[in-house]
């Protein structure tokens, strides 16, 4: 009887233990369904308008991605420029990646500390026409770095970055991996266009130069190169020819004056296939040395001392011929 009693209670406990497992697993598989695990979710197609809004209190303007058709355009401080467009994708690119590793506050007491204020954070929108799709803050920056593997001692240590973001409206913060803030910078110059020239050497077809005290003109002819006529050296050449398969400057120089209206400089660069480039240089104050322009961006102008711009591009005849040792 008391064996009996004994198994009857055994089984009772076990019972309860078993339902108190299952009342357990059920809380957490429901915590699980109601964790969001994208923060943004949106057809990239359908968004007409991106805003990068700065913390308050920061240097740093506004930032406005406006698309009309297919094209879009940049405003800052009331000014508007032409973006690159692959600044623009990589900005709903990285928006798009982000996925939540964990809750690192459900209440407004950590946001300072988390630095997702309006104070503190960097703010992005998405819309689409009128609609705003996503708005979200982009707070503080952390990183682990995991354990060096005992069985192999020269191994580098991985580095996990994470950023804490909260969406607008919710009290909840999330920890997302990677550093969004350096994808996603609040400086207008990051998204700015800034390649001057993009065109395979293969494809490059005469360049002309009109310099003040020269002009010469480079040609393909049938796969060999000449200038004026004269064969030119065909590894140096293409040397030369390699800087415009992607020629980018971020160096702009928007309150720079040009002492001339006139250009002292110019080159013209065409290619199959392909509309021709210009690219002009333009005497400034003795810091800048040039102010120069492309045809590709022309209401953009570049320092021409800052990273040797000018010396790189507006190169004399002797680049085209094989240098000879001193």
């Amino acid at each position: 009887m008391l064996s009996k009693f004994l198994n009857t209670k055994t089984l009772i406990i076990l019972l309860v233990i078993l339902g108190g497992i299952y009342l357990i697993t059920t809380l957490n598989k429901g915590e699980d369904r109601t964790f969001k695990s994208q923060l943004v979710d949106v057809d990239t197609s359908q968004v007409t308008k991106i805003k990068i809004i700065p913390s308050l209190g920061s240097d740093n303007e506004e930032i406005t991605f406006t698309r009309t058709g297919e094209e879009w355009k940049l405003e800052a401080d009331g000014k508007f420029f032409k973006p690159e467009v692959s600044s623009i994708k990589n900005i709903l690119t990285e928006l798009l990646r982000m996925r939540t590793e964990r809750v690192s506050a459900t209440s407004e007491e950590k946001w300072k500390e988390l630095e997702v204020t309006d104070s503190t954070a960097s703010r992005v929108q998405l819309f689409a026409g009128d609609d705003k799709l996503t708005d979200i803050y982009i707070g503080k920056f952390s990183y682990t770095q995991a354990p060096q593997q005992q069985q192999n001692p020269y191994q580098r240590q991985q580095t996990r970055m994470f950023t804490n973001i909260r969406e607008a409206g919710d009290e909840t913060v999330y920890v997302v991996e990677g550093f969004i803030k350096m994808n996603i910078q609040p400086k207008v110059d990051s998204y700015r266009a800034k390649t001057l020239v993009s065109v395979q050497k293969e494809n490059i077809t005469k360049v002309s130069f009109n310099y003040p005290d020269d002009q010469f003109t480079v040609t393909n002819e049938n796969g060999n190169w000449f200038l004026n006529g004269q064969p030119a050296d065909s590894l140096e050449t293409t040397r030369y020819l390699q800087k415009f398969s992607r020629l980018t400057n971020s160096n702009y120089a928007d309150d720079v004056e040009m002492t001339t209206n006139t250009p002292s400089h110019t080159i013209t660069i065409e290619a199959n296939n392909s509309v021709p480039v210009e690219l002009k240089a333009f005497p400034a104050d003795t810091t800048t040395q040039y102010i120069i322009t492309t045809s590709r961006i022309p209401d953009t102008k570049f320092e021409g001392g800052k990273s040797r711009l000018f010396e790189r591009i507006f190169v004399g005849r002797s680049e085209f011929f094989k240098k000879t040792a001193e």
